[in-house]
């Protein structure tokens, strides 16, 4: 598991309005109705942090942090500065496969698929 200090794992230039700790980790929590720019970190909403302006039936979007939000899409965990591979199967149009999984999909449903077409995307891991 990659450490919290990584970039990819914390909300960068985004302060907790509730804690006031900056580029935090894990999810965070932007309120869709305050005019300000109001953010709570995961700690913070679970103890439905309220000030004047932000009420607790304010309608929250949660987001993920660039490494959980890879980790959701592509079941595999991203070092620093990597991105994470969707993988779009040119033969049926199927989107969203990590590598594990195209390389599986292309031996059931296209076994004569070409061979460089994984080559292509293991050299890019």
């Amino acid at each position: 598991m990659q450490s919290d200090k990584d970039e990819s794992h914390r909300h960068m230039g985004i302060t907790c309005s509730g804690c006031q700790r900056h580029n935090f980790p894990g999810r965070r929590f932007h309120c869709l109705a305050c005019l300000e720019e109001f953010n709570l970190c995961n700690g913070c909403y679970a103890l439905d942090v309220t000030t004047e302006e932000h009420k607790f039936d304010h309608a929250m979007h949660c987001i993920l942090t660039p490494a959980s939000l890879a980790l959701f899409y592509t079941k595999e965990e991203l070092g620093a500065g990597k991105f994470p591979m969707l993988i779009r199967c040119p033969y049926c149009k199927i989107n969203n496969f990590n590598l594990e999984e195209f390389e599986r999909h292309l031996a059931e449903l296209h076994p004569s698929a070409d061979p460089e077409l994984l080559s292509c995307y293991k050299l890019n891991v």
